[in-house]
């Protein structure tokens, strides 16, 4: 066994131990890097038990098709929860603004974006200083009671006519006895196409929830889709 693969080993170990002690989120990122380094030695045996470890305790969604092009603005993007894959920063690059509570997130994310350690619930930008604002299957790891929250600060922080972009998940009530739940993703971008997934410990959410808070927070819903169990919504600020 290469050094490379008893770190990897290590890390599946490590993991164990943190579902047994519920911290999924420590699992969750133990197993993420994982991944990303059996992927890196081109060990797919090893990636192949990686995912059926998480398996174990995390529900997984078939793998979802989410093709995007650059967001058309000559301004500024806030992207909440920017961190990890960056992929509204891969598309806009130095238009965007990311913000993430995790800075160790926003420190391996690779793109052009300028990286914000902030709370989505908490910004600290002045009124009306950006023209759209993206949530890319960010608000999922956001506590439910705090959504309304984020929506009233995607508003303050827009401009007139500003847009909110999301994509998310829905969540449906508790299977057996996974104790989390993971979106699966291929996203297609116009250079690049990369797999991400995007897990967060059981609770449930759906689209209906997200249109009552866009209405509570004075959005207008422009247009919305859904697609098995991701959907997405582009709101406007009156």
């Amino acid at each position: 066994m290469s050094a490379k693969e008893g770190k990897i080993r290590k890390l599946m170990e490590d993991a164990e131990r943190d579902v047994k002690a519920d911290d999924l989120k420590e699992a969750g990122e133990k197993l993420h890097q994982a991944i990303q380094m059996a992927e890196n030695i081109g060990n797919e045996e090893l990636v192949k038990q990686i995912w059926e470890l998480v398996g174990k305790f995390t529900y997984n969604t078939k793998i979802h098709s989410v093709e995007l092009t650059p967001i058309g603005t000559d301004g500024l993007i806030l992207d909440i929860g920017g961190g990890g894959e960056g992929i509204i920063g891969k598309l806009n690059g130095k238009q965007v603004v990311a913000v993430d509570t995790s800075e160790r997130e926003l420190q391996e994310t690779q793109n052009k974006a300028l990286k914000v350690v902030m709370d989505a619930t908490d910004l600290k930008f002045l009124p009306e200083s950006f023209d759209v604002c993206t949530s890319f299957f960010s608000i999922m790891y956001i506590p439910n009671d705090k959504h309304l929250k984020v929506f009233k600060e995607a508003y303050r922080v827009l401009k007139k006519g500003g847009k909110f972009l999301m994509w998310d998940v829905r969540i449906p009530e508790k299977r057996g006895d996974y104790k989390a739940f993971l979106v699966r993703l291929k996203v297609r971008l116009p250079t690049e196409e990369t797999e991400a997934g995007y897990g967060v410990k059981w609770k449930t959410q759906n689209i209906e929830h997200f249109k009552v808070l866009a209405q509570k927070s004075k959005f207008k819903i422009i247009s919305e889709w859904s697609k098995s169990e991701i959907f997405h919504l582009e709101m406007a600020k009156a």
